[in-house]
């Protein structure tokens, strides 16, 4: 059996349309998950301080907790952390920490997997015929399709925000281990001023990448068409 030519350039287009979104929203997440990403919140002017740790050692546990997180290291790394002799974290940090862990090494996956599919899709149709017009069709698609994204996720969190948050969690983490007190040390190290410039840092890049890549991409898939 020999495979249909059309057939193959729509599933390349779709697999460009669909990872596009992918690719634009968690390249962030390389420059976010940095030690320089902390050191500048921790930098800002009113950032809130830490009631439990003094600048230095809230910058070198938090920067531990990100080493964690990017490296191979288990559970026991941040069983050994300690502040005055003892455990900085309890069980249920460490347990959240794991599934931020889980979830963004799958976050990094999906990136990775996505941008190699994205190559191989333009790179196989770039060589069709009329294949630089659906490379800039499905590309300038792909942004439209994730700025749509964004804006329902922003309308759900702006109008219902607990709900959204709640939600969020469950889908991504374990059971309750994501509810804290104040005093707790993911808190004290990673107050929430700190996640909502994380979440600015992953949304306002993907919204800026979108409109000016769909932009470009709509301007040149009618060039090429005419030409």
């Amino acid at each position: 059996m020999t495979s249909n030519p059309n057939a193959v350039q729509r599933i390349a287009r779709i697999v460009l349309v669909v990872c596009i979104p992918a690719v634009l929203l968690l390249s962030p997440l390389y420059l976010l998950a940095t030690n320089a990403f902390v050191r500048y919140e921790y930098g800002k002017p009113g950032f809130p301080p830490a009631d439990l740790y003094g600048p230095a050692e809230r910058l070198t546990l938090a920067e531990a907790t990100v080493h964690y997180l990017r490296s191979g290291a288990g559970p026991d790394y941040l069983w050994e952390l300690r502040s005055r002799g003892q455990e900085v974290y309890n069980p249920r940090e460490v347990q959240h920490l794991v599934d931020v862990k889980v979830v963004m090494r799958g976050a990094l996956w999906v990136h990775g997997v996505c941008l190699m599919l994205c190559i191989a899709a333009v790179a196989f149709l770039w060589r069709q015929p009329q294949g630089r017009a659906s490379v800039w069709r499905a590309v300038f698609q792909g942004c439209v399709l994730l700025l749509m994204l964004l804006a329902v996720v922003g309308v759900l969190a702006l109008t219902s925000f607990d709900v959204f948050f709640v939600i969020f969690h469950r889908l991504f983490f374990h059971g309750d281990t994501w509810l804290f007190a104040y005093s707790d040390t993911l808190i004290q190290l990673f107050p929430v001023p700190f996640w909502m410039d994380a979440t600015a840092g992953l949304a306002v890049p993907a919204v800026a990448a979108s409109v000016v890549a769909g932009t470009f991409a709509y301007v040149l898939s009618h060039r090429v068409r005419v030409d």
